[in-house]
Order: C-alpha cells, then structure tokens, then sequence
C-alpha cells in the first residue's frame, strides 16, 4: 500500500506524518516551526523528520510528500511567499525536497488542504459543497465545492481571514492592513484587538491580558469587562461566518484550530446568533480530525484519489 510524506507547516507548529492510503497514520510528530535568520531550517527540519520516520517505520519509498503551509503559496517557484505569521519572505519549499528525496512534491495552502482533508477523512465526507474554517494563530478558509477545491490563480483562493469584517475600530492586522476578521479574532490578533477595545470605550483594563488564553480564561471566569468585549467579538465573528456563507453557500461548515474548537461557547455559538440568515444556515460542525486536516489533505492531493 502506498505510503505519503506530509507536514503541515503553520505559524506556529508544525506537525510530519506518514499516511497510507487506506487513511492510516503511520507516525506523527509536532515542533515548533523554526523562526530563526534561515529559512532554509523549516525544509530541513520536515526533512529529518521524514526520514526519521521512513527508518522506524520501515516504509521502503515514499509515493510523494504534500506540504501544507500557512500564507499565501508561490506555486510557480513552489514556496511560501511573504506569509503574515512567519518571520521569513520567502520559503522555499518544493526544491530543497524534491531534491533531497527524489519524489513528486505537492505543495497547498494549509486551509485548502484542509478542506480537502475533511472531504477524505474527517467530518465532511458525503457533502458537496464544503467550507473549511480555522481559528488559531490566523484565520483561514478552504472551499469544496462539486468535487474540486476552490484554488484561484495562484493557488490561495479562500483567504477568508482577509474579509473587512470592521470599521469602527479598524484593528490592524498581520498582512498590514487595518478591519481584517484576522486581526480581530484570530490567536495571533485578540490580544491586541482587546487592547483597542478598551481603549475606544475608555476601559482602564489595557494592558491587563496579553494573551487570547488569559482572555478567554477571564471570560469563562465571568470577567465584566471581558465578557462585553466578548459580545464584540461575537458580532464579528458572525460578520465574518455571514459573508463565508453568501459567498459560497455551502452545505457545511467546518471549523477547526484551538482557538475555535477549546472554547466552542465563547467563539462559535454566540457568533451564530450574529448571522445574518440572507441565505440558510448551513450544517456547523467541528473537525473530528484533531488538527490533522491539512495532513490528511496533502495526502489525498498526493494519492490523487476520486473525492
């Protein structure tokens, strides 16, 4: 049975894999993503994991490796270009591999992997039209939608933590621009959307929560002040499901990453009485694959199977 080489590199972590073809894990790992002056560490170190794995598992070749990235891909120089969560222009991907293992490289945006993981194994199987969200150290969106996955011309269609979800506070954002659902909610952006919540209503509490943890904490401990910007949040947060759902009208919705799927009461069902029902609701559902959807997508794109 054939056997795939995975990794997801995000922002933060970064988890390899062996995956056969039948869907089953034949190891798994989690780092964190290298952040130092190289790029060049973050291939090296998915590589020596690789072959770690290849060794202990005894897999005699690799079919193909998928790398799934977080930020927008280069797909013509097979790269990961100027990713907001990252500390690097550019990454190369696709050569240092292809190079170092002498197989088929498959290289995706980690949320169109994702919903493409979903479709293959996780909570999506049987729909048609499917719409992957993740809430963790950014956000980001995948799209299925009749048998393919929504690509774009450079391979980074779904850039839904993009959508202008804001203009009162017009919070910044990673990619520099200011009102961005992923600088309001995200892991990476709440901390400092709570600092400018504060200070547009004269809270004197700046300063108090520098991370999404400790105000999500406070929230659930019954904070005031937290729980009122809580409900700001929740009025975003639905903005932002509202315009996924009429620009793609899927059947489903699946969300995943820590931030959403830890704290589903003070993310995602407040945020569902903020939707603006200008078409159905679609089905909502958590990811049943523990943060391996990405994983689990570079597979099926590296076995090819019929979705």
């Amino acid at each position: 049975m054939r056997v795939a080489g995975v990794a997801d590199i995000g922002g933060t972590n970064t988890r390899v894999a062996l995956i056969r073809e039948d869907k089953s894990l034949l190891a798994i790992d989690r780092f964190r993503t290298p952040a130092g002056i190289d790029p060049a560490e973050v291939t090296s170190r998915v590589g020596a994991t690789l072959v770690r794995f290849i060794r202990s598992a005894s897999v005699p070749e690799l079919c193909g490796i998928g790398v799934s990235v977080a930020g927008p891909v280069d797909l013509a120089s097979g790269s990961i270009s100027h990713p907001p969560n990252m500390p690097f222009d550019e990454v190369p991907i696709v050569t240092p591999l292809s190079v170092a293992f002498g197989c088929p490289i498959t290289l995706m945006n980690d949320c169109r992997a994702a919903v493409l993981g979903e479709v293959f194994a996780g909570g999506a199987k049987g729909y048609r039209h499917v719409v992957y969200i993740t809430i963790s150290t950014g956000i980001g969106g995948g799209v299925y939608s009749d048998g393919r996955v929504l690509m774009g011309r450079g391979g980074n269609a779904g850039e839904i933590g993009h959508f202008t979800v804001e203009s009162q506070y017009m919070q910044p954002c990673s990619c520099g621009k200011a009102g961005h659902w992923e600088g309001c909610s995200s892991g990476g952006g709440m901390p400092g959307f709570y600092q400018t919540w504060c200070r547009v209503h004269n809270v004197s509490r700046i300063g108090t929560f520098g991370y999404t943890e400790d105000i999500l904490a406070a929230a659930s401990a019954g904070d005031p002040v937290v729980c009122a910007f809580i409900k700001t949040l929740a009025e975003i947060n639905g903005r932002g499901i509202s315009t996924v759902i009429v620009a793609y009208d899927p059947d489903i919705i699946i969300f995943d990453g820590p931030v959403v799927t830890a704290h589903q009461d003070l993310i995602l069902y407040p945020a569902l009485d903020h939707l603006d029902h200008y078409l159905p609701t679609p089905a909502i559902a958590i990811s049943p694959l523990g943060g391996n959807a990405p994983l689990f997508g570079v597979a099926a794109a590296v076995f090819s199977r019929e979705l």
